[in-house]
């Protein structure tokens, strides 16, 4: 099976997810394209300072200040990639090993870098860009596009997904890889994984857990569509919620709920 993986540029989480993929799947990938845009891309109306504050108190601020360096560090390596390719070394290394094409790109709904990645033929693309996927995109794999969501679809499409179940107390979530269709988080479900949520679980954690199941489903996933076996679960829109970017007044009660001991 023919893989291509459009990814962002994310060092904490989606770096290791897609390395793992990478690793275990080598053989069948064809090229690798990094999108521009990252977490903190929310949209033209919401305020980056605003968005730091509230996950300052959904984080807290030990895991704020780790996340918050790391990223900072890879920005600088990415601004200076001419002469400190860190971004390169670490996710690149297995694909230039292989001589496996990779592209930087700003939106992978450029015509321009569709053309390119019809060239290549691909039978499925993972893609883990910030980017809402335009339908000429999705036509190009034979099998189509998948995604991974840290969420238990339909429930909690969008944004934060972590956050939100435990804003609302929620006793179960976990991972999704389904079928990217125009809509935000649509598409049928091919792999889901569920888990408890604990009393003692934070944002924090449920992010961790999250990444670790993540990779392993997203194998299975590519498995079976390899296999032409998948059960498809339905991603019913009536069934759906959505969630957009935490507000500092959405960080602040749940922080202050934390404070007083309500999960």
């Amino acid at each position: 099976m023919r893989i291509f993986i459009i990814t962002m540029e994310d060092p904490v989480y989606t770096l290791p997810f897609i390395r793992e993929i990478i690793d275990q799947r080598k053989q069948d990938i064809v090229g690798l394209a990094v999108a521009h845009g990252d977490r903190m891309t929310i949209g033209k109306n919401r305020s980056q300072i605003v968005y730091l504050f509230s996950l300052l108190l959904i984080m807290g601020i030990p895991a704020f200040i780790r996340y918050a360096t790391v990223t900072v560090v890879f920005k600088i390596q990415k601004n200076w990639r001419k002469y400190f390719p860190l971004f390169r070394r670490l996710l690149f290394w297995t694909m230039q090993k292989n001589g496996i094409e990779v592209f930087d790109i700003v939106t992978p709904n450029s015509k321009s870098f569709q053309e390119k990645l019809k060239a290549l033929k691909p039978d499925v693309i993972i893609n883990q860009s910030q980017s809402i996927i335009k339908k000429d995109l999705l036509n190009i794999p034979r099998l189509g596009v998948i995604n991974r969501h840290n969420a238990l679809l339909p429930k909690n499409r969008g944004r934060l997904t972590p956050f939100w179940v435990l804003y609302r107390r929620e006793k179960e979530t976990g991972v999704s890889i389904h079928f990217v269709e125009e809509g935000i988080d649509s598409g049928d479900i091919i792999v889901q994984e569920k888990y408890s949520v604990q009393p003692a679980d934070t944002f924090n954690s449920l992010v961790k857990k999250n990444y670790k199941i993540a990779p392993k489903a997203m194998l299975k996933a590519l498995s079976l569509l390899e296999a032409g076996s998948p059960v498809l679960l339905k991603n019913d829109d009536a069934s759906a919620s959505y969630n957009s970017v935490p507000t500092f007044k959405d960080a602040f009660h749940y922080r202050w709920n934390r404070l007083r001991g309500k999960r």
